[in-house]
């Protein structure tokens, strides 16, 4: 467990504030300062402050306790309090309390210690939110040569200023990007990934100067699970290279020259359920016979996004017409106008020459409508 709550506690003085609210003030603090030494995983000194049945021990007081209404004789009281240099001190790691947390601890007690039974659950949900989620991968064992081979290729790629780093600090499973270089990164540039094939499971290559007899490079690195290749010249012959992923889960094509045969190809390793697709050369037919066949890979065509832009341009040509003005001279003063000072005048937009106008037109407006163009018949009001 990692506990990395940020604590920002902004204290008026104590004794202008209503009763401590235990859960706004108390829990949090319990959470950043106190638990990650006496919670559920680590009871230095038999103390766990996780939940209010284990903060209140009546039956074995001599251990350390809170006694509510009793500050003065409550253990939790006296060790916050005690100097930095202190080896008794809570907590333990990090800087002492500060005085206003010290005080408000203190506050809290003498009104009764009051930890109401949705404090556990919010300490719980807070802990449960904090743990970050193991990252595994079933990866084959590396021999002490290999292990060389991977260092040594690893300072090689990151000399030439691709990124390399492990997934998590959990596992020994290493992410690559090169697409930061664009087209720098050649074939040979791929090459070099050869000997992080026991270990490489994420690599993007998108925007690379990778071609089709590159391609093989990447079918070598069989525990890959995620590769992108979009904006690279590969082609059907390119991704026939890619059958040995065998554990490949994800694969991203966009702008490649990926066409109905190569699908039928890829969407052909097992462990394949994700393909985006969108400018490829691969067509609706070619999609709807591969889900007939291999109903766990979704192809994403990107048609979506094509209707998308469409949409979006019509919405802005269409607002590009409401929001002309229907005036090119100010009615005020005849001047041209400013497109950026108008008002919205019965369903038209009327535009001024300054912000004078504008202001002496939304005073009086039937003083100055006449000017206006007449309405089209038929015209609807907006």
């Amino acid at each position: 467990m990692r506990i990395v709550v940020p604590l920002f506690l902004s204290l008026v003085p104590l004794a202008a504030q209503a009763k401590i609210d235990f859960q706004k003030q108390i829990a949090p603090l319990l959470v950043a300062r106190c638990i990650e030494c006496h919670g559920p995983e680590e009871q230095e000194g038999d103390l766990r402050l996780d939940a209010r049945a284990f903060a209140f021990l009546e039956e074995d007081r001599d251990l350390w306790t809170v006694i509510p209404g009793k500050p003065d004789e409550s253990e939790l009281i006296a060790r916050i309090a005690l100097p930095a240099d202190d080896e008794d001190i809570m907590p333990a790691k990090g800087e002492p309390l500060t005085k206003d947390q010290q005080a408000l601890f203190t506050k809290w007690i003498a009104e009764g210690a009051d930890w109401p039974q949705a404090g556990d659950k919010w300490i719980a949900d807070e802990l449960a939110a904090q743990v970050l989620p193991k990252i595994t991968f079933d990866l084959p064992d590396v021999s002490g040569d290999q292990q060389k081979a991977i260092a040594a290729a690893i300072a090689a790629l990151r000399e030439k200023g691709i990124v390399v780093q492990q997934v998590a600090a959990d596992t020994n499973a290493v992410e690559v990007n090169m697409s930061l270089l664009r087209d720098k990164v050649t074939d040979n540039e791929i090459a070099m990934l050869r000997p992080l094939a026991p270990v490489l499971v994420w690599l993007n290559a998108s925007r690379t100067a990778m071609t089709d007899a590159g391609a093989k490079h990447v079918g070598a690195l069989t525990q890959l699970r995620r590769l992108n290749v979009a904006n690279t010249k590969l082609g059907d012959k390119g991704y026939s290279a890619f059958v040995p992923l065998k554990q490949l889960e994800y694969l991203n094509a966009y702008g490649t020259g990926l066409s109905d045969d190569g699908l039928a190809i890829v969407a052909s390793l097992p462990k394949l359920h994700k393909l985006y697709a969108w400018q490829t050369k691969i067509s609706k037919a070619g999609v709807k016979a591969i889900r007939a066949h291999f109903e766990r890979v979704e192809v994403d065509l990107g048609d979506y996004v094509e209707e998308r832009l469409a949409a979006a341009k019509k919405e802005i040509a269409e607002r590009a017409v409401r929001d002309k003005p229907v005036n090119d001279k100010c009615p005020v003063t005849d001047e041209a106008v400013d497109a950026a000072q108008f008002v919205d005048h019965e369903g038209r937009r009327v535009a001024f020459c300054c912000a004078k106008c504008k202001a002496k037109f939304q005073k009086d407006p039937a003083k100055f409508a006449a000017k206006l163009p007449a309405q089209k018949k038929g015209a609807k009001k907006k």
